[in-house]
């Protein structure tokens, strides 16, 4: 059996997962372009099918969608994008740690790792990103703008970590 190439740690693969186990292309698109939104859906529709097909075998489509899926997200966000397999370790724990803070709703969660600046642009990129987190499952412009600021949160706490904000 071939090893695989993508990581489904993160929430951009667990979207992918999601919707691959599901059939439903919605748990995805938020976390790419507009413009891919077709090709997207004919690849999850592929892999969908290969999957019923070939339920316990590793899959060279399965591959193929995953692969596509992190390759559209990283177009649309270039170096903020949330692919966990191409991150540093660094990057990986501040990815985790700020959904787990979101998922708690607690800012605290992350302050105990990194402190705020002294300015409070943290909180406040926090409070934005909690604001929209409960969109509608059937807005994809509302997902998208959430993803949008969650990948903002991830770069401005990265910035804030490394000295460079």
């Amino acid at each position: 059996m071939q090893k695989r190439i993508y990581s489904r740690d993160g929430p951009l693969m667990r979207a992918a997962m999601q919707a691959l186990e599901t059939g439903d292309a919605g748990h995805i698109l938020i976390w790419i372009p507009a413009d891919s939104e077709n090709t997207l859906r004919n690849i999850l529709e592929k892999a969908c099918c290969d999957r019923t097909i070939h339920t316990k075998a590793h899959s060279v489509v399965t591959d193929w969608y995953f692969l596509t899926v992190s390759r559209l997200h990283s177009r649309c966000y270039g170096p903020q994008d949330l692919n966990i397999s191409t991150k540093t370790p660094d990057e990986k724990k501040i990815i985790r740690l700020a959904e787990r803070t979101f998922q708690s709703g607690n800012f605290s969660e992350m302050t105990r790792e990194i402190p705020d600046t002294p300015d409070g642009k943290i909180q406040r990129q926090f409070r934005i990103v909690m604001r929209m987190k409960d969109f509608d499952p059937n807005d994809t412009a509302a997902g998208r703008a959430w993803v949008s600021a969650f990948t903002d949160f991830i770069a401005l706490v990265n910035h804030v970590r490394s000295g460079t904000r």
